[in-house]
């Protein structure tokens, strides 16, 4: 479901321009790295058969960076969508000097930022091993030392900085739209202002929920002793954050019939949709 929904909110703002640009940029990149949280589905689901890792500590190493990096941007693209909208509403003129070139660039840059965070166990800050499930893999909650407590801590505190930081641009950008001025649906976008900051407060809560349990776990994993931890509480936080990367399309489909329809492949004319 992850892969598939996110695919076709690619397509959609790929093939049909549904923004303006340079803002249908950060939503692409944010589907591509929320497809990347769970494409390693086929690795897991084949380890699931056998019910154990099937692929060695090299396909363990790989399935953590492509999952880790995938996870890391996913989450860092919902903050820059919640900053775009800052930006938006509220620096107006600051907003439509910047180009698709520039947003481009922000969308390079997070995604170098989360490979960092992806590739660095493999060089020894933390190190991916097989998950509590045996089917599946990342960071080794087992390792109490300096260089695991760093990464986990360093992880979660830039995710904590983060998300109290979007939330301010959130609420900054609802009272712009509030007010009695309020950008109209354009020919060349098929979302509202309003409706736009109401995505992008619902996908704050999405990242919330999907990877709140994640670091929830990972910092009782630094305070407590791993082996105490049961079985459901080490394989709930991966399946929460899982499942998240299929629900970002809901908010889309709520917010716009015309999304609703390219979404689903189909195409209503407009006497259509009157007679309906």
């Amino acid at each position: 479901m992850g892969v598939l929904s996110n695919s076709l909110v690619m397509k959609v703002f790929l093939q049909d321009g549904v923004l303006s640009s340079p803002k249908n940029i950060l939503h692409i990149n944010l589907a591509f790295a929320n497809i990347l949280v769970v494409a390693g589905f086929p690795f897991s689901g084949l380890s699931c058969f056998h019910g154990r890792w099937l692929f060695g500590k090299v396909g363990c190493d790989l399935y953590g960076i492509e999952s880790y990096t995938g996870g890391i941007a996913s989450f860092t693209f919902v903050i820059l969508l919640c900053f775009e909208r800052y930006l938006s509403n509220c620096h107006r003129e600051l907003y439509k000097r910047t180009d698709s070139f520039t947003w481009w660039l922000v969308s390079m840059v997070t995604w170098l930022h989360a490979l960092v965070f992806g590739i660095s166990p493999i060089f020894g800050w933390s190190e991916y091993s097989i998950e509590a499930s045996g089917v599946a893999c990342g960071p080794n909650w087992m390792r109490n030392d300096l260089n695991h407590v760093s990464y986990i801590g360093v992880m979660c505190l830039e995710a904590g900085i983060l998300l109290v930081l979007a939330i301010l641009c959130i609420n900054a950008a609802k009272k712009r739209v509030d007010s009695p001025i309020i950008e109209k649906i354009s020919a060349t976008s098929w979302f509202s202002e309003k409706q736009l900051v109401w995505i992008c407060f619902s996908f704050v809560m999405i990242a919330a929920v999907g990877w709140g349990p994640y670091a929830y776990f990972a910092v009782w994993t630094l305070a407590s002793d791993i082996k105490s931890i049961s079985m459901l509480a080490a394989s709930c936080p991966p399946l929460f954050a899982k499942a998240s990367a299929s629900l970002y399309a809901i908010p889309y489909l709520v917010a716009a019939e015309q999304f609703r329809e390219r979404f689903c492949g189909v195409q209503f004319t407009e006497m259509e949709r009157k007679s309906e």
